[in-house]
């Protein structure tokens, strides 16, 4: 099987020489080329074309994080980006979606868990730090939003998927949990996706929990 292409954007040094580190324990994955700049970051982007962007939110001031990856996303389209940072806020996460990240992890992430994001995301899936998925339902069931009448729509099978959605697990998961096939809960997902109008499981889970329609 084909390794799974990184390059790493990061402006640390020892930060760059730890994930340097802890990429020779993942296997199938390829650290391609390692960039502490932006203009570093998109030569490498070019010259190698990977399969997955590790980007840094807190970059200089000058050339931050979510502008290097708006940047990624309009001229790499096809490239996944895994945001990679020590902030944990609901805020952080959104605008990192918004600019187009695939996935967001956190800097003290198991030599696992950097394994399974970075497969998820080079499988066109999307991925949030357990820890940071915590913190957005907590962040969104504390807002006093209006539920929306879309919730009337549902039904148990699919609030019961949609919980399990927010909190970050994938379709085996809850197929697990809810002793149904992850092809079943993928059915349910479209079918959620289509009554809320969003497109892609973020956008549900995001969704679903600023305007309570989970408890």
């Amino acid at each position: 099987m084909k390794n799974i292409r990184v390059v790493l954007v990061e402006d640390h040094e020892l930060v760059r020489e730890g994930i340097r580190s802890l990429f020779g324990g993942l296997p199938g994955v390829e650290l391609a080329g390692i960039a502490a700049t932006a203009a570093e970051a998109l030569l490498l982007m070019n010259r190698f074309s990977p399969e997955v962007a590790l980007v840094d939110l807190g970059l200089p001031a000058m050339e931050t994080g979510l502008g290097v990856i708006e940047d990624m996303r309009s001229k790499h389209p096809r490239t996944k980006i895994l945001a990679f940072t020590a902030h944990e806020e609901a805020s952080a996460v959104q605008n990192a979606l918004t600019a187009g990240a695939d996935g967001y992890i956190l800097k003290s992430a198991s030599v696992s868990e950097f394994a399974s994001a970075i497969a998820a995301v080079a499988a066109g899936k999307k991925y949030l730090s357990p820890d940071v998925s915590a913190n957005v339902v907590q962040g969104y069931l504390s807002q006093d939003g209006p539920k929306r009448s879309h919730g009337n729509l549902l039904s148990r099978r699919e609030r019961e998927v949609l919980r399990l959605v927010s909190e970050g697990k994938d379709n085996k998961t809850i197929g697990g949990i809810l002793f149904i096939s992850p092809r079943t809960v993928e059915k349910h997902k479209e079918s959620l996706k289509r009554k809320l109008q969003v497109n892609t499981s973020i956008e549900l889970a995001v969704y679903s929990l600023r305007h309570g329609l989970i408890e």
